[in-house]
């Protein structure tokens, strides 16, 4: 499959044989992660693209993943969020033969592309790339003056809400799931240095495009507005991929 197949050599590299031995000899079977851990892989399983199926029928294998890799990784751990990432690139590797190994190493190199975007991994890095990117955010929405004027008292926590919810799991709960892999198809495919720029460009073709339902419910009640825009979900992102690929 040609997804499998750029994922494998952007995210792992050309060969991949070496790390999958690394996998299988000392990563596979590792478990000694904290009881509090534990709990929170097993707690947000549940709640990752709920109804879903096949992941209902994969919960344990995904949960195995998690678990290794906060075993190995005790600095990363595990993050509300890792669940999306592990989830679709077992979905995406599945029925090959190293689908986990591949998964494993494929997540492990995410997670170094969005660790700048962590909270918890240093605090002063975030709130520098989240200001990085909102100033160049609300210039472009001055199209929409009356949905910029909104914003505007809500900058400081919509960034770092967006920041979080939609940059650090790669939109994975905005996004619909089938339209997922084509998403992360063009995101993996970016150079580290553009993330941020394509982050801002999905923000705002997510922005304009429920800018109306969002400005209306926010003037029935101005108080939801962050949960309005957080709550926004997108049915078909390709024609906003080929905006946003026009923009960098």
């Amino acid at each position: 499959m040609e997804r499998r197949r750029r994922w494998r050599l952007k995210l792992i590299g050309p060969d991949p044989s070496e790390k999958r031995a690394i996998y299988y000899k000392f990563i596979q079977h590792r478990k000694d992660v904290s009881p509090s851990i534990l709990t929170t892989i097993q707690a947000d399983m549940p709640r990752t693209f709920p109804g879903n199926q096949w992941i209902a029928v994969h919960t344990n294998t995904i949960e195995k993943l998690l678990v290794s890799y906060a075993a190995i990784h005790k600095g990363d751990s595990y993050l509300q969020g890792f669940n999306y990432f592990m989830t679709m690139l077992l979905y995406v590797f599945q029925r090959t033969r190293h689908a986990e190994a591949d998964s494993w190493w494929c997540f492990a190199r995410i997670v170094g592309l969005i660790r700048p975007l962590m909270p918890d991994f240093n605090v002063a890095w975030f709130h520098w790339m989240r200001k990085h990117w909102i100033d160049e955010l609300y210039n472009k929405l001055a199209n929409r003056p009356r949905f910029q004027a909104i914003l505007f008292n809500e900058l400081d926590a919509f960034s770092s809400i967006v920041t979080v919810r939609w940059f650090m799991i790669w939109f994975a709960q905005t996004i619909v799931f089938s339209d997922l892999p084509i998403l992360w198809d063009f995101i993996i495919e970016q150079p580290p240095k553009n993330l941020m720029r394509v982050y801002t460009l999905l923000t705002y073709e997510i922005l304009d495009e429920g800018a109306p339902d969002i400005t209306y419910e926010w003037s029935k009640n101005p108080s939801e507005l962050l949960f309005s825009i957080i709550s926004i979900k997108v049915e078909n992102i390709s024609e906003a991929i080929e905006r946003v690929k026009k923009n960098l």
